[in-house]
């Protein structure tokens, strides 16, 4: 049987037109822009198929997130791969890479491939990981073919102990490996000489707007010119995650015009929050990299919108909220965001500050073209049917009780978008209509 999704306002490739999209099994059967009438296409694909009339609503490829932290293992009451990924769905998001700062770290190919193991029997949406590194297990890193997506090196330390400050062995990295390097870009020696100094004046009771001064803009240039230089030396193909100051899209953008193996990424809560915001919400924003100015938020969404940052992602990173209501040192950094993402960028696109089109590409083609994947990431013929429906003008209030992520809070509690997703497939299969979960689909690891 096929479905068939009419009269829907197409946003791929960088095109915004009127069309109908046919569905079978898997796979993307059809793209039709002539508008066919239902006779038309009840002669053409008989008379059993669904129908979904998408008038007035967007019709975009799902979305790649190219950064989530689900916490499995090792913390389930933070997180685990089911429900994160349900509340993945909800956003949109129908593809995920996983972060390897898990309880234990993925710093083994015995731990990556235990992995996707979980998420074989887990997840409910597609998946892939990346590796970690670490001072010392470049052996391990370096003599296997990895079955993730990507290396991920903490340049500046996160969540989790693993750190890569050995200089010889961050050159070894970048010269060696041969697949992509994804790097968390703070110069951790700026860090803990900031935090030195906020203590002295503080003591315990460090305020929350003093993040951004410890982990400052200078410990983020500092450390993304390092990574950039070690990339330029050696053409590692580089996607620095989570810029966060105007300076780094800069460097970004004039490092790919030597060498257009270098990437990175905005992430949601530099595109929607700013130092500002803590006054409101403190803790609960408190993320790494740091909050930084407005101007900064600013200059982020111009990078997306001139395409020098190629990809956005959610860093969804959740943590209970017990832990969020310790004072500055003992609060871990990190927010659950992506059962928001196609909300949160929807919202911008009403406010002028982000196009549609450019969402696309950032969401959804860019991640496909950057990571490898196969028949993915675009709304074409013959390709996997992950596809998001949008109803720009339905209202949708977020609230506690709408809240899939095992953690159960989110400082959206209370906004109310002026979007809503209706339908999300995966694999074509149908799993999300009406912000309801209908069906766990049939999901399969991405590389």
């Amino acid at each position: 049987m096929y479905t068939i999704i009419q009269h829907a306002t197409i946003v791929n490739e960088r095109s915004v037109r009127i069309g109908c999209v046919v569905l079978k099994g898997k796979y993307i059967e059809a793209l039709l822009y002539n508008n066919p009438t239902k006779e038309e296409l009840a002669k053409r694909y008989g008379t059993s198929s669904a129908y979904i009339d998408a008038a007035g609503k967007y019709l975009i490829p799902g979305i790649v997130d190219d950064q989530v932290h689900f916490r499995e293992p090792g913390q389930p009451e933070k997180g685990t791969m089911e429900t994160e990924s349900r509340a993945a769905l909800l956003g949109g998001v129908t593809s995920v890479f996983d972060m390897p700062n898990n309880i234990p770290a993925a710093t083994t190919v015995l731990a990556l491939e235990e992995k996707y193991k979980r998420a074989a029997e887990s997840m409910y949406t597609n998946y892939a990981f990346y590796m970690g590194a670490t001072n010392t297990n470049a052996k391990e890193v370096l003599s296997k073919d990895l079955p993730g997506c990507g290396l991920k090196i903490f340049m500046g330390s996160s969540t989790g102990n693993m750190l890569v400050d050995n200089p010889e062995v961050l050159e070894l990295y970048f010269k060696e490996f041969k697949g992509l390097v994804a790097t968390h870009c703070e110069d951790e020696t700026i860090i803990r000489d900031n935090l030195k100094a906020a203590r002295a004046k503080y003591n315990e009771d460090i305020p929350w707007k003093e993040h951004g001064t410890i982990r400052s803009r200078k410990a983020c240039i500092s450390s993304t010119t390092e990574a950039i230089e070690l990339a330029l030396r050696h053409k590692t193909k580089l996607h620095i995650l989570h810029v966060s100051t105007s300076e780094e899209v800069g460097l970004v953008a004039t490092a790919r015009l030597i060498f257009d193996g270098i990437s990175c990424e905005a992430a949601l809560p530099h595109i929607w929050f700013s130092e500002e915001d803590y006054q409101e919400h403190g803790s609960h924003i408190k993320c790494n990299p740091a909050l930084k100015t407005p101007s900064d938020r600013d200059a982020i969404l111009r990078g997306i919108e001139k395409r020098w940052i190629q990809v956005i992602g959610s860093d969804h990173a959740p943590h209970t909220l017990a832990e969020k209501q310790n004072k500055y040192e003992k609060a871990p950094s990190g927010i659950p965001l992506i059962q928001h993402t196609c909300n949160m960028l929807m919202e911008l696109v009403a406010q002028g500050r982000l196009s549609i089109t450019n969402l696309v590409e950032a969401c959804s083609h860019e991640p496909a073209r950057l990571f490898g994947l196969k028949n993915r990431g675009f709304i074409r013929e013959g390709y996997f049917a992950d596809l998001v429906l949008v109803d720009p003008g339905k209202r949708h209030l977020v609230t506690k009780q709408s809240l899939e992520s095992a953690c159960q809070w989110s400082p959206l509690e209370g906004f109310a978008f002026s979007s809503s997703v209706t339908h999300v497939f995966v694999n074509g299969t149908l799993v999300v209509k009406d912000n309801n979960i209908i069906e766990k689909p049939s999901i399969t690891a991405l590389l």
